[in-house]
């Protein structure tokens, strides 16, 4: 997997001004290099993450996946992309409050893998035990700790096993010994499966594990 951005730019209004957060962002990222992204509050390292995902559409610049432009295409072609490619663990956990963790973590690989429950199921139960929620599969989020809940986010963010993982502020809600599986986890993810992570984190863990760090 490679993933280019040439030119990536972004501006919003703030009190009737223009505020650019990115200017002109230039990067390759390719497969098997853990990326960190690092800069102080403000400084657009988000924006990047969920243009670099397809969630949100730059101002100016191409996104490449492969070398196919996927900046421009559908909504509805992105959504496919971002599917079938992507896995993201978002900062503040961003999961379904009516849905068990177990349907939490299967929703996307049921819409990829339509007739495959049975192999979607059990690729669930081994990934809900390589982050220790086994037994907290049935329970609902508003039932997990913080921290509980991150690691279901990164459980749905891996179970398809995708090419590109981007990771916001992945392990700010853990403690100690979760914090060292999970950081542990994504960089055997990335190097020995040979993956893309793109990672913002104050954790000095992600420093001493990347092959690159950005500054924005």
């Amino acid at each position: 997997m490679r993933v280019e951005a040439k030119n990536i730019s972004k501006s919003y209004k703030k009190n009737g001004n223009e505020l650019r957060i990115i200017n002109n962002f230039n990067y390759i990222f390719e497969a098997g290099k853990l990326y960190l992204i690092q800069g102080q509050s403000g400084k657009g390292k988000t924006t990047l993450l969920t243009m670099l995902a397809l969630l949100q559409d730059s101002d100016s610049g191409d996104i490449f996946y492969n070398g196919e432009k996927v900046s421009n295409i559908s909504r509805e072609e992105q959504c496919r992309v971002r599917r079938e490619n992507i896995g993201i663990i978002f900062q503040d956990f961003n999961l379904f409050q009516n849905l068990s963790v177990m349907d939490n973590v299967t929703m996307i690989s049921q819409c990829v893998q339509r007739n495959n429950n049975a192999e979607i199921i059990e690729k669930a139960e081994a990934i809900l035990n390589k982050v220790g929620l086994s037994d907290r599969k049935n329970h609902k989020p508003n039932e997990l700790s913080g921290g509980e809940q991150q690691r279901a986010g990164i459980a749905r963010a891996l179970i398809n096993h995708p090419g590109i993982l981007i990771c916001d502020e992945p392990v700010s809600n853990l403690d100690k010994e979760n914090t060292e599986n999970i950081v542990n986890f994504i960089d055997e993810y990335c190097h020995k499966q040979k993956k893309i992570a793109i990672v913002t984190s104050h954790d000095k863990s992600f420093m001493d594990l990347a092959d690159y760090v950005i500054k924005l």
